[in-house]
């Protein structure tokens, strides 16, 4: 008889243990299920990153968070979730889970952090698990494999682009080529304010091409810097920081005396170019006037365009007809003042105003006459420098490219 009350009570209360299991158990009805509640291993990592068991050596840096996107990957078994924290604030999530399967964890290591920092995870249960990150700061641009560095040495402030193709213009005139183009720019440890600015080819076929300022066509990235010697410009391909847009104001009208004389039937004539189409670019560092001149045997392109450091420049390109006419006087860019040859370069020098000019010589006098220039002239590249405190455009000493690598203790 006692076996049979004592087997009631087991069917009874059998059931009901199980249920009480089942519900205060942290998986629920796979609390019977064998092995643990979760795994914790590394995700994935860029190729720099040492990893060693779960250990991670990570870079920061101090101009930006260092991301690590999917660095940390949680494997849970139950339907639950685990707590994450970490002793540095890299990780945004607090928890993570919810049904059985994988959840990446981003790691984000704060700007000039350097150090040991633990990831950890835990859960009501009791079950915890953890990850050491292992953080060094590098003078490096977060999230950048790697950089193209230039030498430069020379004086004053420069404007300096890198096109897509890894040309590099000083002034808008192409000076080199570098490994890596993009619109990051750190420059005695400071990220630069970039512009953006579009070009297009204003005829085909022409070497070196015509280009001019566009709304459509190849980007140059563009920041400003300023020399005192030699230095070196870093050079990153990275999401182009927010930059502000400067208070710019237009460049001055381009006043020079522009044309050649052309002979005609009832005298000499100076043949200048008279304004057919006119376009205003603003970019965030500099305004630009880019300009279409027709004459009786020439075509001119030119942009000018003001910056918020005191100088301005331009850029004029010519095209002129074949012809066989001669001619007294060849003024490509004249502004007045006697022209020098200091260098590479020509120099006008107009009340407190100095013109520099790399390109063809700007202006000539013919005698006995000379022929007409024909076809395509190489470009005139101008700076104007109201301050007297530039020094010409500067010299590109090196140029060399690196790549991020591993680092274990």
């Amino acid at each position: 008889m006692w076996r049979e009350q004592a087997a009631r009570t087991l069917l009874l209360f059998l059931p009901t243990l199980v249920f009480i299991i089942a519900l205060t158990a942290p998986g629920g009805d796979y609390a019977f299920r064998a092995g643990p509640l979760a795994e914790v291993a590394v995700g994935q990592l860029p190729y720099y990153v040492y990893v060693s068991n779960k250990t991670l050596h990570l870079y920061s840096s101090p101009y930006a968070p260092w991301p690590y996107p999917k660095a940390i990957e949680v494997k849970l078994f139950y339907p639950t979730t685990v707590l994450v924290s970490s002793t540095c604030g890299a990780v945004a999530a607090s928890s993570v889970g919810g049904a059985p399967g994988s959840y990446p964890v981003d790691v984000v290591v704060p700007p000039g952090f350097q150090g040991d920092c633990w990831v950890n995870f835990t859960h009501p249960s009791g079950w915890r698990d953890a990850v050491l990150l292992r953080v060094k700061l590098v003078d490096w641009y977060p999230g950048a494999t790697e950089r193209a560095v230039v030498t430069l040495n020379g004086s004053g402030w420069q404007f300096v682009q890198v096109g897509q193709d890894g040309t590099m213009y000083i002034w808008e005139r192409p000076m080199a080529q570098v490994p890596v183009a993009g619109c990051v720019f750190v420059y005695n440890k400071s990220v630069l304010l970039t512009e953006t600015q579009r070009y297009r080819e204003v005829a085909p076929n022409i070497i070196p091409p015509a280009v001019a300022p566009s709304s459509s066509g190849s980007v140059r990235y563009g920041a400003f810097i300023k020399l005192d010697g030699v230095s070196q410009l870093y050079i990153y391909k990275a999401d182009c920081p927010t930059t502000p847009r400067l208070n710019v104001s237009g460049p001055p009208p381009l006043r020079a005396e522009i044309g050649v004389t052309l002979p005609t039937p009832t005298g000499p004539v100076f043949d200048v170019p008279v304004v057919n189409n006119s376009v205003i670019y603003t970019t965030g560092l500099r305004v630009i006037n880019y300009t279409e001149a027709v004459a009786r045997i020439y075509r001119l392109y030119v942009y000018t365009y003001s910056t918020p450091v005191g100088l301005w420049g331009a850029v004029l390109r010519y095209d002129f007809a074949l012809t066989t006419l001669l001619t007294v006087k060849i003024s490509l860019f004249r502004p007045g003042g006697e022209l020098q040859r200091v260098g590479d370069v020509w120099i006008y020098r107009v009340g407190n105003a100095t013109y520099w000019i790399y390109g063809p010589q700007p202006y000539r006098l013919c005698e006995p006459p000379c022929g007409m220039p024909a076809g395509w002239q190489e470009p005139l590249y101008v700076v104007v420098d109201p301050t007297g405190q530039w020094g010409g455009w500067p010299k590109i000493v090196a140029v060399r490219r690196e790549f991020l690598q591993p680092w274990r203790s």
